[in-house]
């Protein structure tokens, strides 16, 4: 194939991708990627030096991300066990989820924390703190009392921390451990007096180690909000499921008898499940009263405390708008306290404005094992006066357990101009419409409202209108798009077409450029050249195996198909197998064999 026919063909091709991805760009174009986050957690939350800890680091939002840096990891001991990726599309907004899964072996026993999490990921560096984890010789320990079924199956409930405030948050914990298949699990879930609780996760599964024996932990966690001071019971949990039945396999021994029942059941392996009950242990739980608020304070308190770290922040679009219209302010809170009981936010609006609010929408999600909650009020105020309208930043007053003592969480100031006629005055005088010089008419209430005559502009030239005119005027946008779509596709297909048309001036490779091939990469090309030149349905970017495949199927000769099949093996070799023999003597070898190749391809 000549250059200048390798160029054309080269064009064509380029053509045609540029096409296909400005297609592909208009079908994406809709798709939005949300924005990129990091988060950790572990599980279980507490154990002892036996217990096997899963650490995960999931990255949202991405579109790639490589595996992340973990630093600080003098407590554990950190093998990583793999990545799981997915990715949904909700509501036009693509979202990749990648999550890295770490095994983690305590060093020691004490407060341990988990390896900071540094995370590269679109242009970006995100990062995640670590979370503490209490090892101990009694938190991943269970008593004897549990062992009643034969250390098959344990429930066991634990709570962290065990002494906050009123209102704080505290992470429930219900393990159930098993070492066998169990079915009909019934878990008894007793009322707990004095807490509001919210479900963190269910079934989520770990592998731990009790006393050397390994068993597989099912958890459900819930977070509890304590509603009072004092010392509140969780009471225990009683589990009823069903598990095999060891005995009834070897009930009566090996029986060799076929007529036997105990026959039929040894050689299918058939388990009977027998009906258990367990119970798990007791807790409580110490809950210290709030401190008294000061009088500034009280100001910008809700009605039930919030306790924990609290954050607030208004958007609102920022264009001018007109008397008589609204504009949109939302306020979202985010905070590890309870935010139910959060039914308003102290606003403070001008009486200038008229405030319409709307239901608060609330959504939650986990951060470092806890329950991060975000409730967002959304207000319309509808603006009666001109000028630059400002409404004073929200401020919101909570509990700060770490620091002991009351915070206040504050927007900035709402600001905007506003345009247009003063509706509150006019609201105010009773309008009264001008009185024109002819009207005499009068009653007994005053002067009767009259329309100022209309302006009247000189007539209109008719203008005939123009052939660009008239056809724009005739076809309509949609037409003109779908018109536009079938000129591109007749064009593609007849570039495909003449693309596909063999040229019965394409020239062969000839042997002179095989002699000027002198290293493997060379010889690698000068092969792609010749079969690309050959073979339709293949390009010199192809890979080796769609080479091999398209001269397995477009060649009769199948021993001249194997040997250029050879061929291309033997180079994949030498070019990626580490071979480190004598080069030179390899690509003559090959030119030889390509030499032999060509001269039977030209028969």
């Amino acid at each position: 194939m000549s250059l200048k026919r390798y160029h054309v063909s080269t064009r064509h091709r380029l053509i045609v991708k540029a096409i296909f991805l400005f297609v592909v760009t208009l079908l994406v174009a809709t798709h939005a990627f949300a924005e990129v986050s990091v988060r950790t957690e572990v599980s279980p939350k507490a154990g002892s030096r036996n217990d096997l800890f899963l650490f995960t680091v999931t990255i949202e939002g991405a579109r790639s991300a490589p595996p992340p840096t973990l630093t600080d990891d003098t407590d554990f001991d950190v093998s990583l066990l793999g990545p799981r990726t997915a990715i949904s599309i909700v509501n036009g907004v693509m979202n990749s989820r990648i999550s890295y899964v770490y095994h983690l072996t305590p060093r020691r026993e004490g407060d341990l924390r988990t390896p900071k999490v540094t995370v590269a990921a679109d242009g970006q560096t995100l990062s995640a703190m670590p979370i503490s984890v209490p090892i101990g010789a009694g938190l991943g320990s269970l008593s004897d009392q549990h062992k009643d079924q034969g250390d098959l199956l344990f429930l066991r409930q634990t709570i962290s921390p065990s002494s906050v405030y009123e209102g704080e948050q505290t992470v429930h914990t219900l393990s159930v451990y098993t070492r066998v298949d169990s079915n009909d699990l019934n878990i008894e879930e007793p009322t707990n007096d004095g807490v509001w609780q919210e479900t963190l996760s269910d079934n989520q599964r770990s592998m731990r180690q009790v006393n050397n024996v390994e068993y597989t932990s099912v958890e459900a966690l819930k977070v509890l909000f304590p509603l009072r001071s004092g010392t509140i019971t969780i009471p225990a949990r009683t589990l009823k499921a069903k598990i095999p039945d060891e005995r009834s396999r070897n009930r009566g021994g090996t029986s060799f008898d076929p007529f036997s029942d105990n026959f039929f059941q040894q050689f299918f392996e058939q388990v009977e499940f027998k009906p258990v009950t367990v119970t798990s242990n007791e807790l409580t739980l110490q809950v210290k009263p709030l401190p008294p608020m000061t009088v500034q304070e009280k100001k910008t308190a809700p009605t039930v405390a919030i306790v924990g770290p609290t954050s607030i922040r208004a958007t609102y679009p920022l264009e001018a708008i007109s008397t008589g219209e609204t504009k949109s302010i939302s306020i979202e809170v985010t905070s590890e306290g309870n935010l139910n009981t959060l039914k308003t936010l102290p606003i403070e609006v001008p009486s200038r404005f008229k405030v319409y609010e709307e239901r608060p929408e609330i959504r939650t999600d986990r951060r470092s094992g806890k329950l991060i909650t975000h409730k967002t009020f959304k207000y319309s105020i509808l603006a009666l006066s001109p000028g630059l309208a400002r409404i004073p930043g929200v401020k919101l007053t909570y509990f700060d357990p770490a620091k002991g003592a009351y915070e206040i969480a504050s927007t900035s100031d709402i600001a905007f101009p506003v345009r247009g006629q003063d509706l509150a005055a006019a609201g105010s005088q009773p309008a009264q419409a001008p009185q024109s010089q002819g009207d005499t008419t009068t009653s007994s209430t005053g002067t009767v409202p009259t329309m100022a005559p209309l302006p009247i502009a000189p007539p209109l030239e008719y203008e005939e209108p123009g052939l660009i005119e008239r056809i724009s005027g005739s076809i309509s946008v949609q037409f003109a798009i779908l018109l536009l779509a079938a000129v591109c596709g007749v064009g593609c297909i007849a570039l495909f077409a003449a693309q596909r048309k063999p040229s019965p001036e394409r020239n062969e490779v000839s042997a002179t450029s095989l002699n000027d091939v002198a290293t493997m990469k060379d010889l690698e090309a000068f092969v792609r050249q010749v079969i690309a030149s050959k073979l339709s349905r293949v390009s010199e970017s192809s890979t080796m195996d769609e080479l091999r495949a398209r001269v397995v199927a477009a060649l009769s000769d199948k021993s001249l198909a194997l040997s250029i099949s050879s061929l291309l093996d033997d180079i994949e070799v030498y070019n990626y197998g580490g071979n480190t023999g004598d080069r030179d003597r390899e690509v003559q070898t090959l030119k030889e064999r390509l030499g032999l190749i060509l001269m039977q391809w030209r028969r």
